[in-house]
């Protein structure tokens, strides 16, 4: 029987190692890639919806506010003059003429939960009279009665009369001392405000 013999070079071990080495470097690149490129997609995944929901904060704050600064803006009233009569007893009105200087409509409500027409008075040391809303009705001591010129919106340009009852509530200005300056500020259902003056002059 014929014998064959296999003209192959023994492998020293060394060898092995050094082939074993050659290997793993062919492989190494690819795997770095990859696990470059899967890092690169999670880093762009977290920054777009970083980048989304900061935009969309911060798209509808500025809308918002922007909303709130154009309302504002083209909301405007004037006190034009102020009339007040406290002649007779226990029957003080205060009649004041407003202006919408503005191009939107203004609301002059007599209401009695917000958002209405509500105003505060001051007097002349900045110390507060009252703060209340203009609902009130004959007969009750609750609050300031609007007598005339409310529950309808000033148009832009119009100069409104409103007439208001001072008579009742704690709005009276029967303890104030004749000839004193009153100061008042008026809220309209938190659209705009105005501020006016007058003096309260009893003959």
């Amino acid at each position: 029987m014929a014998t064959f013999r296999r003209n192959r070079k023994a492998i020293t071990p060394s060898e092995a190692r050094r082939i074993a080495l050659e290997s793993q470097k062919a492989i190494t690149p690819i795997i770095a890639i990859i696990l470059t490129m899967m890092m690169v997609v999670a880093i762009a995944g977290a920054m777009f919806y970083w980048i989304t929901r900061i935009q969309g904060q911060g798209q509808g704050g500025v809308e918002s506010f922007s909303g709130r600064f154009f309302t504002t803006a083209a909301s405007a009233v004037n006190v034009v003059q102020v009339f007040y009569n406290g002649s007779f007893a226990n029957a003080e009105t205060l009649t004041i003429f407003l202006q919408n200087i503005g191009n939107s409509n203004i609301p002059v409500d007599n209401g009695t939960s917000s958002p209405t027409t509500e105003w505060f008075v001051s007097d002349v040391n900045g110390r507060p009279v009252c703060n209340s809303n203009w609902g009130g009705t004959a007969g009750t001591n609750a609050t300031v009665r609007c007598m005339k010129g409310c529950a309808t919106d000033v148009l832009p340009g119009q100069i409104r009369q409103v007439i208001l009852n001072l008579s009742i509530g704690e709005c009276t200005l029967m303890n104030i001392t004749n000839g004193t300056q009153v100061k008042f500020t008026v809220d309209f259902s938190g659209k705009t405000t105005t501020t006016g003056t007058f003096i309260k002059n009893v003959p």
